[in-house]
């Protein structure tokens, strides 16, 4: 197996060829030393100041350069040796054979550190034979051919152990990312040359910190091992097998003759993924209980969907993720599955400084009474006025920061944002309520109540102008902390909105267990309702629920005039869609639909509070 060269040998070389020069630069210009103006003493400084300025000027040391240079500098120090003064102080220039020795152990390969140190010993053999009698320097010659041994075997032994502690994982034993991706990528180049396929399967072990929970982290560290046992025993040759994360494993196979039907092959993957998790079902007893094992897999194949390593274990990452979503023990890589792509870190570096820059923007989506005609309120909607691509809405950005931490940067400028936009609509004249999406990474957080309560005294807004709204995916995640924050938001004046009701599975019983003041009907159900009987039927009981329970009920994706009167005529309380206005900037348009809408109904001043339509307030969809 082939390891790689030691990380600090460059800067080895260095010190060796700048020792060598000083060295050799003493023994030459110091008085009544054995080299002292001697031509082959002057030789070794030129050969070690090549050596310095080569090792200086190369950023990466390839291995032809390393062994040229451990060549040279045998050369130099044999030189110095047989050119210098008879029977003086020869012990100095024995020094750096070991030296030298030391620097040639740092190789990839035995043969290549044993193929060094016999150039070295030649070398210093040759010194001994031509500077005088070799029979009575053989004590001096056995002791530097072996101190030349001992110092590589001991120098490559310590190198390979170092490596090995880098490449593998400590607690079974497994190669890690780094060990995996060194050792199988060579085996990966070679399959695909010689025409054969490659299958990568990715192992999630679900559920896996249940077993932590209830036996503790020691007896979860066990079952680690003996399944890293098991997978061991994967029945392919050869194989690779790893462990890249916390309770994630990666098995690579070569030599897999896959079918060149894409479905035959997609089915065979299967079956090998299939394989794979068979082989670590269990049961294990682990301190005294009998512990089956649940996994999912995500397969990858070289070459049809890469011919790296690298590009092989996000394909099969995003095709675990995939399984796991739709309830499928096995997921096999297609193009058309989710993965972070390289144009997305980009992005995600550019989101990160558009926030600071000031390239987001807020439009804002009026909301309007059905009762009264008035704008009740508005929805704050994202844009990102990207410099080279434009105006980008959400969907373009906002799935990739909700990967992260980012969002959580970016919800506090919208909601920092729109409530400063409240603020400047109040001294207007104008009381508008507004709605600001919060993700889930928000809806964990122990001091957004404190957040959401600081930002508004810092306009001097009171709590009710402001909905929060939420999914109900936001939600699942940890149920019952979030329903802390929000029962903690709405104790302080803050209306709270649940939004795509409906398209859950479990919207019924947030309804229950949360204090939400209104609900949103999906867009979905309300563009179909006009041709399809189970969506109006669906919109008709949203209606009747909501109002029972107390709530407004806000209608999405009213799209044209149709969509408009049939919800009015079922008694929606809030309208919103392209019917009644686009997205608007926080422009004069914005400030005229204001006021036309006012005078529709019949009323000249400023929008009133939402209160006066129902018990709620307006919400708004995401960002």
């Amino acid at each position: 197996m082939s390891l790689p060269p030691f990380t600090d040998q460059r800067r080895f070389l260095i010190i060796l060829s700048a020792g060598g020069l000083f060295f050799f630069l003493v023994l030459a210009l110091l008085p009544r030393s054995p080299g002292q103006n001697q031509l082959g003493t002057w030789l070794a400084v030129a050969i070690s100041t090549a050596n310095l300025a080569v090792a200086l000027l190369l950023a990466r040391m390839r291995p032809t350069v390393h062994h040229i240079l451990v060549v040279t500098s045998v050369l130099a120090i044999t030189i110095a040796l047989c050119d210098s003064t008879d029977g003086r102080d020869s012990d100095l220039y024995l020094l750096w054979y070991s030296w030298i020795a030391a620097c040639g152990a740092m190789v990839r390969r035995l043969w290549e550190a044993v193929a060094h140190a016999v150039l070295i010993s030649a070398g210093a053999v040759a010194a001994f034979a031509v500077e005088g009698d070799l029979g009575a320097a053989i004590p001096a010659v056995v002791m530097t051919v072996f101190s030349i041994t001992a110092t590589t075997l001991v120098v490559y032994g310590f190198g390979r152990w170092s490596q090995l502690l880098v490449d593998r994982d400590p607690l079974t034993g497994l190669a890690n990312r780094a060990g995996l991706a060194r050792v199988a990528q060579p085996a990966l180049a070679a399959a695909l040359a010689a025409g054969r396929d490659a299958v990568l399967v990715l192992l999630d072990i679900n559920r896996f910190r249940e077993v932590n929970d209830a036996l503790g982290h020691s007896a979860g560290d066990r079952l680690l091992q003996a399944i890293a046992v098991q997978l061991r025993g994967v029945p392919a040759d050869p194989a690779f097998t790893g462990r890249i994360g916390s309770d994630e494993f990666a098995v690579v196979m070569y030599g897999a003759d896959l079918p060149a039907e894409l479905a035959a092959t997609h089915d065979q993957m299967r079956a090998i993924g299939r394989m794979v998790i068979s082989q670590i079902a269990g049961p294990f007893r682990i301190d005294g209980v009998e512990v089956e094992v649940e996994a999912s897999a995500g397969v990858a194949a070289a070459p049809l969907h890469g011919t790296s390593l690298d590009a092989l274990l996000p394909a099969a990452d995003a095709a675990l993720h995939a399984a796991k979503r739709d309830g499928e023990r096995v997921g096999v890589w297609d193009p058309g599955m989710a993965g972070v792509r390289p144009w997305e870190l980009a992005m995600h570096a550019q989101l990160r400084a558009a926030v600071a820059s000031g390239e987001l923007r807020l439009h804002y989506q009026p909301l309007r009474s059905a009762r009264t005609g008035r704008i009740a309120g508005v929805e704050a909607l994202l844009r990102w006025a990207h410099p080279d691509r434009g105006l980008l809405a959400p969907e373009a950005f906002l799935p990739m920061a909700e990967r992260s931490t980012l969002i959580i940067d970016v919800t506090e400028w919208v909601l920092n944002e729109a409530l400063r936009q409240c603020a400047d609509w109040a001294l207007a004249g104008r009381h508008v309520p507004v709605s600001v999406n919060l993700s889930a990474r928000m809806l964990v957080r122990d001091d957004l109540p404190s957040l959401v309560s600081q930002t508004l005294s810092a306009y001097g807004l009171p709590a009710d102008v402001l909905t929060l709204e939420i999914t109900e995916s936001a939600l699942v995640t940890q149920p019952a902390r979030a329903a802390a924050m929000l029962r903690e938001l709405r104790t302080r004046g803050v209306k709270l909105s649940l939004d795509d009701f409906g398209t859950g599975y479990s919207s019924m019983e947030i309804l229950k267990a949360l204090p939400f003041d209104e609900v949103k009907i999906d867009r979905g159900f309300v563009s179909g309702a006009h041709g399809s009987l189970p969506d109006a039927a669906i919109v008709c009981a949203v209606l009747d629920l909501g109002h029972r329970l107390g709530l407004r009920v806000v209608g999405e994706g009213v799209e044209d005039a149709r969509a408009l009167r049939m919800l009015m005529e079922l008694g929606c309380d809030i309208l919103q869609g392209e019917a009644i206005s686009r997205p608007l900037p926080p422009s004069p348009e914005l400030l005229a639909l204001f006021t036309a809408a006012a005078s529709v109904a019949g009323a000249d001043a400023p929008v009133p509070p939402a209160a006066a339509d129902g018990p709620g307030t307006p919400a708004g969809d995401r960002h």
